[in-house]
């Protein structure tokens, strides 16, 4: 009987090891997606708008060449929030990657030009109301 419940056992500590890989391959899955639009973080006039993708998750990620209103707000929180003096078109260019990059390193997090989680944690986001072009900026 031991033998057969050893046996159990290690079946189950197998299937647990592949089950957590599984939930470890859709991680990294969801991380591969790029920020296509926005949503609106938060409350009332201090909602923050951040990037994020079509079913409101924040978890995705912005490079050279993505645009959409995600890359527009990105360019929101840098230009009104940060202090950058970027174009605010929607459209992750070099302007917008050389911003992200001094952001990056003014931060002390890796440096390589994109939007993910690392700058999503630091960055301060524009609110979704602004007052006579007045942005209210917070954290995510």
């Amino acid at each position: 009987m031991r033998k057969i419940v050893g046996s159990l056992t290690a079946a189950v500590a197998m299937a647990g090891a592949v089950l957590v890989g599984g939930a470890g391959a859709s991680t990294a899955a969801t991380a591969n997606t790029p920020c296509v639009t926005w949503a609106a973080e938060g409350a009332g006039m201090y909602a923050r708008v951040i990037p994020s993708r079509t079913n409101g998750s924040t978890d995705c990620y912005l490079v050279k060449g993505n645009s959409g209103n995600g890359a527009r707000a990105l360019q929101n929180a840098l230009r009104g929030c940060e202090g950058y003096g970027i174009a605010v078109d929607g459209i992750f260019g070099s302007g917008t990657k050389t911003a992200v990059t001094q952001f990056q390193r003014s931060q002390g997090i890796g440096v390589d030009g994109q939007y993910g989680n690392q700058v999503k944690g630091r960055i301060w986001f524009a609110s979704s109301t602004t007052l006579s072009g007045t942005y209210f900026c917070n954290r995510w």
